[in-house]
């Protein structure tokens, strides 16, 4: 299963998907604060897509941490994967179009990377 490292992370990211959207939801972010190219509907709609990825990440990251009726390794693998995708589907945007603006790189960076390590355990305990 996931280290105690792994599931402080786990935690972090699905609490941090959830906060996002509703600060998101809630127009709470200045301009300033978002990514390059926000004030356009199209943008906007392209980050919106993201909703339901992202909280399906959650809840069955959330799910698989605290759940003793399913079987944890599943969601959270399904967590992992779904987070990683999520990272380099951003990652990938900003570098289609060139935005590197390290600030929303970084976090989506993570998102895409992190999920590695533990998935890369996964593999290893069920050997």
């Amino acid at each position: 299963m996931l280290t105690r490292t792994q599931k402080v992370i786990v935690w972090a990211i699905d609490l941090g998907f959830i906060a996002y959207w509703l600060l998101i939801s809630l127009r709470v972010l200045p301009s300033e604060a978002m990514f390059s190219g926000y004030e356009k509907p199209e943008v906007q709609a392209w980050n919106w897509s993201f909703l339901p990825l992202d909280i399906l990440a959650s809840l069955t990251g959330i799910l698989g941490n605290t759940t003793k009726r399913f079987d944890k390794k599943t969601l959270l693998a399904i967590s992992l994967v779904l987070t990683s995708v999520a990272g380099g589907m951003a990652v990938g945007y900003w570098a289609f179009i060139g935005d590197f603006e390290l600030s929303w790189w970084l976090p989506n960076l993570v998102l895409l990377l992190f999920p590695i390590w533990p998935l890369t355990n996964f593999t290893r305990q069920s050997k």
